[in-house]
């Protein structure tokens, strides 16, 4: 491809336009109005668009022109006398006259089409690189009254409006100039009958405006509904594994179900305006030409040939015109004032504020001090965030901020200058991976304050305290540093606490202050108090609060690497299945077969339907030929009368033909035209958009029965763009396209037909012509199809690129990285700019040559009629040559929709490519489990083998493990161990080798919903859907507001949800953005109370909420889950010290297995080093649970005894040596 043109490039074009629109809003500030962006863009543009202007109107005079020397052609037909040379002579010229105009109309046509998309590609450039540019700058208030789905939409479907925009315009004035020069002409050649005709085109104009207006309300009806079902199909992409786990398929296919049959119904209603729209056009000429010459003959006048053909050619020039580019450009227009008006809106919205503080320097004095700050997510809300908060951070220091989910901690204040926030988003990689991604991002940033947002959360113990060690306490330990956590195993090692609760300060001080002071702090802190004794190995005691001087560094990093040495393992883990590089977007190569049209029509309709179908649309246009060549029949029978009746004598008295008998045939022919060419259009439409609809179906179905790791291949935006961009291809254009080729094909076809009839001969010079077209096509199709295809996949990268930048814009800000992404963007745009330049030039060059055909084509039928004048009558010519004239734009009109048709077919077929995805195993299966099953909650994992896909690594190898009834199993291992792959094997996110049994059940012969709705799970990431608070807790409708209410109670949700001001009807934000991590923790807890299933599954539940909601969540689980088998992936150990047995996993092998104590008196187990790992207090606390627990299932007597001793030597061997037999 080439390179971009200078000017064409984004961030030129953009940059300009940002320029008149930044001097428009300040000037709409001095005027106390809102800024209007037309007038910005009008500023910019209105020069270099004016100029083309000119182009315009050579081509519309020559338009005008041109009948009137068809007119003197076929006069000479008329009074056609052999032996007159000079009028001969005069005939070709008028024919080398009519055969420059028609040259010359070829050319200029595509100059100016070339020039003004151009222009409309420059406009749609820059106003994307606003958007983009206004995206990074939201404020958080905007943010909220935005979604990410609404800013794709602008993006996607808002700023194509101004490629079609710029091609229509002139025709404003246009139009109706031309419409006076042809009424004139027309006055000179039939007299007053003209405004008969005339009058229908004008009142057809107010009738097409009417629809149009129709149509656009309808249009920003459907848009709206398409934002919504796009924003639904986005959170379920989303969020498909949850939704897989949960079993919630259903619920959610109804949900788009009933989204799409409203927007259905609204495509269906604008699909059939424009069929009328289309039809009106089809026959407008035809009852104009009618209604004139019923009004002329009735007003006693003769017809006679010259006047009925040249009358045909001039409606057909203003007709174009009139009843097409002038309503269109009046709906292109308003259409593109809408989009304007949605972008605009967007383009207002609050932005951050810039602080360009430049801060100095000189990093001796670098200090965070607030003073009574306040901060508020919205301003709407009375409560604040954050409230009358002040501290002081000096170099060297770490600040700590501890307190409840929702306390207000959201450190996203300080939103510029020197300093760094950690976020939380990333695809592919595991949890754990992710935070580390961040901390080593930050840490590389080398700024001088650093806010850390939780960011030991998502990582196992060992991890965690690395991370804390060496990281936060040892590579910033000059910097100002403020770490946001709930970890409360470092707080002793922090030089100052703040504790916020509802976004107040209840605390602030040391360690030892906070814990004398007795603050609520003593609660956050049960677990903690021993640890005060001993600080973490390897930090200096507190009291040299951090002068720690290099040589103790440098002698720590030596202790790591002793440490890492020791620890490190045999075999190397394999880390989670991170899907490697995603693979490039299947381009489906070549051309498109016919199996697919007839795929895609079968969709729509029963083949009678179709055959009726092609039946009317051959109808249609006999009928349209017809009427035409009645009327040349007619001019020919009054010409012979005429003759005949000079002949006799010299009177003429007999030259009335029998008026009722040819007037009445002609008003039945037109009226059939009528009539078949509306009810034509409207059945391709009902055909087409019910194809659509089916497919929609289809591929939604297809997409929620594919595996997981479908969704892990694919990006988002890939998936996304199948139900944004080609559905709406389907809905929108292609049933369009695809009518408008039948009616041009078929015209095409009764033009050549007629030229045949009439000179025969013709036949000589098509033959050459025809393949020259078929050639020139097949050329140019291969090139444009892979263009097209070209333009569609860099279109991808621009989306993808914008909502990745939308989800991580707190981190883009922090980083300061808002040029660099904004470069990125206008990289992105230059690419896909280049191709849509090569898309334009390409299809120009294709039109140029075959407008040249044409022209030929018109010169062979001119020249052609004069040298067999003998033969011909005025009439026959007439028709051939003014059908003729009309095949110059329509021929290549009609190509131009059979590529576009086959361009948009490459949506059918990117759709159809998905209706055909591998599925997982069926949702139910003819072997269904009793309704109670599984009521022991036995799980046995046999022998199991666990790939997420076919070529991929094993994951999880040679499992074999008993789960008893009403077991709690506690699943450790290091970040890639295979933890959370032993739950995807139990819900069959993909298909496991071996066996797995869940009560006698083999699960593998189970339907997958049977299966999955038996098993509850808190998911790692709490998802929630946009939806009522109610359809997030019961989708299926299946509790009463009692039962649900009191979940909502049991997990301390209750409150929050009945300050929401419809109580459990409240819609939430999109994907529950309004609530904290730990309250959509919560909220996926209450979720798996309600199931009351035999098994649950905590899959790392507890990793981003504070210990409050963490001791809740325990509590809740202990108290309601008493019955039920209990599986936990844990980071956090004192979650699953009580555990009756914990599994120790390792490169997806099983190590170890059996209760915790009796693991912990092994010293060389795994186990026991990962409790050595938490520090020397937390590990005893952590082993004196152990035996308690051990004792007090066990032994219950002996502890009464007090000897716990002396027994537990003799049973933790036999223990152990049970356990080393079952590895």
């Amino acid at each position: 491809m080439y390179k971009v043109l200078a000017e064409d490039s984004s961030e030129r074009v953009g940059e300009e336009l940002q320029w008149y629109w930044d001097k428009e809003v300040q000037k709409a500030k001095k005027e106390a109005r809102t800024p209007h962006l037309t007038k910005a863009i009008l500023l910019c543009y209105w020069k270099s668009y004016l100029a083309l202007g000119f182009f315009t109107l050579i081509e519309e005079t020559l338009k005008v022109i041109q009948p009137v020397f068809l007119g003197k052609i076929i006069n000479y037909f008329e009074i056609f006398d052999p032996l007159d040379t000079a009028a001969l002579n005069f005939a070709y010229g008028y024919a080398a006259a009519l055969s420059v105009c028609t040259l010359i109309l070829a050319i200029t046509h595509h100059l100016y089409f070339y020039h003004v998309q151009r222009a409309g590609m420059k406009l749609r450039v820059a106003i994307c690189h606003m958007i983009y540019r206004k995206a990074l700058r939201l404020s958080n208030t905007a943010l909220g009254k935005t979604t990410t789905g609404q800013i794709v939409n602008l993006l996607s479907n808002d700023v194509n409006k101004f490629d079609q925009v710029t091609i229509f315009l002139h025709f404003l004035w246009a139009g109706p100039l031309q419409a006076i020069a042809v009424t004139a002409l027309l006055w000179i050649e039939i007299g007053p009958s003209c405004f008969a005709g005339m009058a229908i085109l004008i009142i057809l104009l107010p009738l097409q405006t009417c629809i149009g207006r129709l149509f656009s309300s309808l249009r920003s009806r459907t848009a709206a509904l398409t934002d919504v079902r796009i924003r639904t199909m986005n959170e379920v992409i989303t969020g498909m594994r949850i939704i897989k786990m949960y079993a919630w398929e259903k619920s959610f296919s109804e949900l788009v179900s009933n989204i799409r049959r409203k927007e259905i119904s609204m495509v269906l209603k604008s699909s059939y305006l424009r069929g009328l729209n289309l039809a009106s056009f089809f026959v407008a000429s035809k009852i104009t030409v009618f209604m004139t010459f019923m009004t002329y003959v009735l007003l006693g006048n003769v017809i006679s040939a010259s006047r009925v053909f040249v009358a045909v050619s001039l409606y057909g020039a203003v007709r174009l015109t009139v009843t097409l580019f002038f309503p269109a450009a009046v709906e292109r227009a308003s259409e593109a004032m809408i989009s304007i008006r949605r972008i605009k809106n967007f383009l207002i919205l609050d932005e951050i504020s810039q602080f360009n503080l430049q801060l100095e320097n000189s990093n001796e004095n670098v200090l965070l001090h607030v003073q009574d700050l306040t901060c508020y997510w919205d301003k709407s809300l009375e409560i604040p965030t954050l409230q009358q908060l002040s501290f002081t951070v000096r170099p060297g220091e770490l600040l700590a901020v501890i307190g409840p989910v929702g306390a207000g901690k959201d450190m996203d204040l300080l939103e510029d200058g020197d300093l760094t926030v950690i976020g939380d988003r990333g695809a592919t990689l595991s949890g754990g991976q992710k935070a580390r991604v961040n901390l080593a991002r930050a840490v590389y940033q080398d700024a001088d304050i650093y806010l850390l947002d939780d960011p030991l959360s998502a990582v196992d113990a060992e991890v965690s305290r690395h991370l804390f060690e060496k990281c936060i306490y040892q590579a910033l330990h000059q910097k100002v540093s403020i770490l946001v956590t709930h970890q409360l195993q470092y707080l002793h090692a922090v030089n100052q606490i703040l504790i916020l609760k509802e976004g107040k300060m209840v605390g602030k001080g040391t360690y030892s202050e906070c814990l004398s002071s007795g603050i609520d702090f003593a609660s956050l802190l049960k677990k903690n108090e021993e640890v005060e004794q001993s600080p973490i190995p390897g930090i200096p005691t507190m009291k040299s609060a951090r002068n720690r001087t290099f040589s103790q560094s440098s002698v720590w990093s030596q202790d790591s690497l002793v440490q890492s040495q020791k620890d490190g393992t045999v075999e190397q883990p394999p880390t989670e299945p991170l899907v490697t590089a995603l693979p490039e977007e299947s381009r489906s190569e070549g051309k498109i077969n016919f199996k697919m049209y007839r795929k895609y029509f079968a969709a729509g309709a029963n083949y009678f339907v179709i055959f009726i179908l092609l039946l009317l649309n051959i109808l249609a246009q006999v009928a349209y030929v017809l009427q035409d060549w009645w009327l040349s029949y007619w001019s020919n029978q009054q010409e012979k009368l005429n003759v005949t009746a000079h002949g006799n004598s010299g009177i003429n008295e007999t030259r009335h033909l029998d008026l009722s008998f040819y007037l009445g045939i002609y008003a039945g022919l037109t009226v059939a035209t009528v009539l078949f060419g509306i009810v034509r259009s409207l059945l391709v439409f009902t055909v087409l958009v019910n194809a659509g609809q089916t497919l929609h179906n289809k591929m939604f179905q297809s997409l929620l029965k594919a595996p997981v790791l479908f969704f892990d291949r694919n990006p988002i935006g890939r998936i996304l763009n199948r139900f944004s961009k080609d559905i709406g291809h389907l809905d929108d254009l292609l049933p369009l396209t695809i009518l408008d080729f039948i009616q041009t094909l078929l015209q095409i076809f009764g033009v050549v037909a007629v030229a045949v009839a009439v000179i025969p001969w013709i036949l000589i010079p098509l033959v050459p012509l025809c393949i020259l077209f078929i050639f020139l096509r097949r050329y140019f199709l291969d090139t444009a199809r892979d263009i097209k295809r070209l333009e569609s996949t860099t279109r991808s990268p621009v989306f993808s690129h914008l909502s990745t930048s939308l989800q991580g814009l707190w981190t883009i800000r922090a980083f300061k990285a808002e040029q660099r992404f904004q470069e990125l963007f206008d990289a992105h745009q230059d690419l896909h700019s280049e191709a849509w330049f090569l898309f334009l030039t390409t299809s120009r060059w294709f039109a140029v040559r075959l407008d040249a055909i044409c022209a030929i084509f018109v010169i062979v039928v001119a020249f052609g009629s004069l040298l067999l004048a003998k033969t011909l009558d005025a009439g026959q010519v007439g028709l051939a040559l003014s059908y003729a004239i009309t095949l110059m734009g329509m021929f290549q009109w009609g190509v131009r929709q059979s590529a576009e048709a086959e361009n948009l077919m490459i949506s059918v077929e990117r759709v159809m490519e998905y209706t055909e995805l591998e599925k997982e195993a069926p949702w139910e299966s003819n072997k269904r489990p009793p309704a109670e099953w599984p009521s022991q909650g036995v799980i046995a994992f046999e022998n199991v083998n666990f790939t997420y896909s076919l070529d991929g690594p094993l994951v999880l190898r040679h499992l074999s493990v008993l789960i008893k009834s009403k077991e709690k199993v506690g699943i450790v291992g290091r970040t890639g161990a295979g933890k959370s792959s032993l739950i995807a094997a139990l819900f069959r996110l993909a298909e496991p080798k071996g066996r797995i049994w869940i009560d006698k059940y083999l699960t593998s012969e189970l339907g997958l919903h049977d299966l999955r709705k038996k098993i509850s799970i808190i998911p790692q990431e709490p998802v929630l859907f946009t939806g009522t608070m109610r359809k997030n807790l019961d989708p299926f409708n299946e509790y009463t507001d009692e039962e649900l209410w009191n979940v909502l109670e049991e997990v301390q949700l209750k409150e929050a949800v009945e300050e929401l001001p419809d109580k459990m009807e409240t819609q939430l934000a999109e994907s529950g953005s309004n609530f904290s991590v730990g309250q959509r923790q919560l909220v996926c807890l209450a979720r798996a109370i309600l199931k009351k299933n035999q098994i649950l599954i905590i899959d790392e539940a507890t990793a981003n909420v504070d210990a409050r909601t963490d001791e809740l969540i325990q509590k809740t689980i202990r108290e309601k889950f008493a019955q039920c088998t209990v599986l936990t992936i844990a980071h956090r150990l004192n979650t699953i010290i009580d555990s009756d047995k914990i599994m120790v996993l390792d490169a997806g092998r099983l190590k170890e297995y059996n209760e915790p104590y009796i693991l912990l008196q092994e010293k060389e187990s795994l186990f026991y080093k990962m409790v050595q790992q938490v520090g020397k207090a937390e590990a005893a606390a952590l082993i004196e649970t152990a035996k308690q627990v051990y004792f007090s299932k066990n032994y219950p007597e002996v502890i009464q005894n007090g000897q716990v001793v002396t027994d537990s030597s003799i049973d933790a061997a036999s223990g152990l040596i049970l356990c080393e037999t079952a590895l």
